[in-house]
């Protein structure tokens, strides 16, 4: 696995591999490495000849919202467990190389954005929109993978390819879980033993209202109220959502005949829940028929 923090260097070498006819694909974490991660490394080896991780655990950017984060991530773990998966080229990225000033260049896609609104997510949404967008002119035409498990991210980072129609692909990957149903995360490590114990009641929420759903309950917030009755004894909700799965759109209806409804059936209840003071996401999917 060569090791590189040098972005022109990441160029070179994967214009090297397309050159000689190999396809490249390209993953990003920001640490904390997990069997989610190395999933998408799994799923990159299958689809791809060389296989980059771009590790932005190092990445602090002091000038842009939410670009310092308190991370204590651990580079020479994760080296290891990616040099492990397969990996061929593990980049670095660091602020003097990547940007050695302050970037006055920031992706804006306030359509969708504005349906984050009141979400967490949305707060530093355009800031990594646009560090994925850098991130994928670097690495030049590839496949992408990233999990399903952060849902607006993934499909805001797939529009934003497509709008710009960018010579890669955005791949999203099916969640990772833990036996008992828990969506794995770095986070599942800062919660005590009784919050741990309790999560699996996220996942089962979020199932129940897809069960409400597929036997033929059409109002949207009915569907959501049927997770919160279960989650509220043992969490906090900050949210629990439908929205149009490729859009984001809030729905109050999830009839695709409907005005106002999913225009191709296909919805996403997204969720974020507080154990103590440990938010976990989550979210599943629900395919309503059009006829």
């Amino acid at each position: 696995m060569i090791t590189t923090e040098k972005h022109a260097e990441v160029r070179e070498l994967l214009d090297a591999e397309r050159a000689a006819g190999r396809r490249v694909a390209m993953v990003g974490t920001s640490g904390g490495t997990h069997s989610g991660h190395i999933s998408l490394v799994e799923e990159a080896k299958k689809e791809c000849d060389v296989v980059a991780v771009f590790w932005n655990g190092a990445l602090k950017l002091e000038w842009a919202s939410g670009g310092v984060q308190a991370y204590n991530r651990d580079l020479a773990h994760d080296q290891a467990l990616f040099e492990a998966a397969g990996v061929d080229v593990f980049y670095i990225p660091l602020r003097h190389d990547l940007y050695q000033r302050p970037s006055n260049t920031f992706m804006a896609m306030p359509g969708m954005l504005r349906h984050l609104t009141g979400m967490p997510e949305g707060e530093h949404m355009e800031l990594l929109v646009t560090m994925v967008a850098t991130l994928l002119n670097i690495a030049g035409p590839c496949l992408t993978f990233f999990g399903e498990k952060d849902w607006q991210q993934l499909v805001m980072f797939q529009r934003m390819a497509e709008d710009l129609h960018l010579p890669s692909r955005v791949i999203g990957c099916p969640t990772r879980r833990e036996p008992d149903g828990v969506a794995i995360s770095s986070r599942n490590t800062k919660l005590s033993p009784e919050q741990r114990a309790a999560a699996p009641a996220l996942y089962a929420a979020l199932t129940a209202a897809a069960d409400a759903i597929a036997a033929g309950e059409r109002d949207a917030r009915a569907a959501a109220e049927v997770a919160l009755a279960r989650l509220r004894p043992v969490a906090d909700p900050d949210y629990i959502v439908a929205v149009e799965a490729a859009t984001l759109r809030p729905l109050d209806t999830l009839d695709p005949a409907a005005d106002g409804g999913p225009s191709d059936g296909e919805v996403r209840l997204l969720a974020s829940v507080r154990f103590g003071t440990t938010p976990l996401v989550d979210n599943i999917g629900v395919t309503v028929p059009t006829a």
